[in-house]
């Protein structure tokens, strides 16, 4: 299931896009500084070439001062001011909308795993169809093939035809497999790899199951059949940009699903996170206290690497930094250890071979110093590692 590891790993690429769009929009200033002192070729009197030259090099100059909040006393001459104050504009605003659009766009597609979630269900669903049409095109063109109706009644597969819930969100969300799908996909994988499954053709052979044989059946059929695949995994990879991380949500929910079958005879649709409402709130307060206080945090980090220039650290590591410090100082309820494991973790996995040991120095002698100084302040839970 969902989990706030995964939830720091989101954050932690949001913040690497915003760094990247805004880069793009930097670039989309300074070009349009260009632009506004470029030779007027409608114009057939000659130009000053040089003072444009010297125009935009002056815009350029007042523009980048004003984008890292430096003041720039000197005089400049009206058409620079004008220019780098546009660009300046132009620039706020593009960040501004890659923002709230990145920031949708996080939160969409960490609710978008519900979405794969049910199309695996619904996929278990479609499969058990596909045996009882094959069954019924057998009796009449191929009669010696493998008889597959006993996999179409099995009592896992009956318990999510009969999961209300189910089909119920996938309506609402509009999650369906199409009759494309069905004649591309779902047609030719039943055919060349469940038929062809030594454990599958034993399971039809026998004209009775017992309910825990039919679930055993299907959860080893997701295991091995379905997250194995290569057909299934080229399909939820172009659906899913991030489906080499989501995958193993998915597939914990799917079993956890048919875990329900074996103990109650029902299936039950999961939620993606046990207290999803919670880690929602989190996921939205780490990303936007992040952004409000990334300055203040590179502050913090650059004092504490006097010996480095901050732009010489991995920009994962500068990121990851400002991420953990905001946990440590926005969520009170969360333990100092806690955060900082978790995000010397995601470090060894999505950074540098030394980054988690770096990040490890660097937060630990500043946990220190923030809770020597009152800064920072646990709560509740919080305090579990701090008597």
């Amino acid at each position: 299931m969902l989990n706030r590891r995964t939830l720091r790993i989101k954050v932690l690429q949001t913040l690497y896009a915003l760094r990247q769009a805004e880069a793009a929009n930097y670039s989309l200033a300074l070009d349009s500084i260009k632009q506004t002192f470029e030779p007027n070729l409608n114009v057939m009197a000659a130009q000053n070439l040089p003072r444009l030259e010297g125009l935009r090099q002056l815009a350029t100059l007042t523009f980048e001062e004003q984008a890292q909040g430096k003041a720039n006393e000197e005089e400049v001459p009206a058409e620079a001011r004008r220019a780098a104050s546009d660009a300046l504009a132009f620039y706020r605003e593009r960040n501004r909308q890659d923002r709230l659009r990145l920031s949708k766009l996080a939160l969409d597609e960490i609710e978008r795993i519900q979405e794969y979630y049910l199309k695996v269900l619904l996929l278990l669903v479609e499969l058990g169809d596909e045996a009882a049409l094959a069954d019924d095109r057998r009796q009449y063109d191929t009669p010696d093939v493998l008889p597959t109706t006993t996999f179409s009644r099995n009592a896992a597969i009956e318990a999510l035809r009969q999961l209300k819930p189910l089909h119920t969100e996938a309506i609402r969300r509009n999650v369906s497999w199409s009759d494309e799908d069905r004649l591309m996909l779902i047609r030719p994988h039943f055919r060349d790899v469940l038929r062809a499954d030594a454990e599958f053709i034993a399971y039809c052979r026998k004209s009775s199951h017992s309910p825990e044989e039919d679930v055993l059946l299907v959860q080893n059929l997701l295991k091995t059949l379905i997250f194995r695949s290569d057909r299934w995994e080229s399909y939820f990879e172009n659906q899913d940009l991030y489906w080499d991380e989501n995958r193993d949500i998915v597939r914990s929910l799917s079993l956890k699903t048919l875990k329900a079958v074996a103990e109650t005879g029902h299936a039950e649709l999961q939620p993606l996170a046990p207290a999803w409402e919670a880690d929602r709130e989190y996921f939205q307060n780490l990303l936007r206290q992040s952004l409000l206080y990334a300055d203040d945090y590179e502050t913090l980090v650059r004092e504490q690497v006097q010996n480095w220039e901050l732009d010489r650290l991995a920009l994962t590591d500068r990121l990851l930094l400002t991420a953990a410090l905001t946990e440590l100082l926005h969520f009170p309820n969360i333990p100092v250890k806690v955060t900082l494991n978790e995000f010397i973790e995601v470090a060894k996995e999505y950074s540098t071979p030394k980054s988690g040991q770096f990040l490890n120095g660097i937060l630990d002698v500043l946990a220190i110093k923030l809770k020597e100084n009152g800064t920072l302040r646990k709560s509740g839970r919080g305090l579990i590692d701090n008597r």
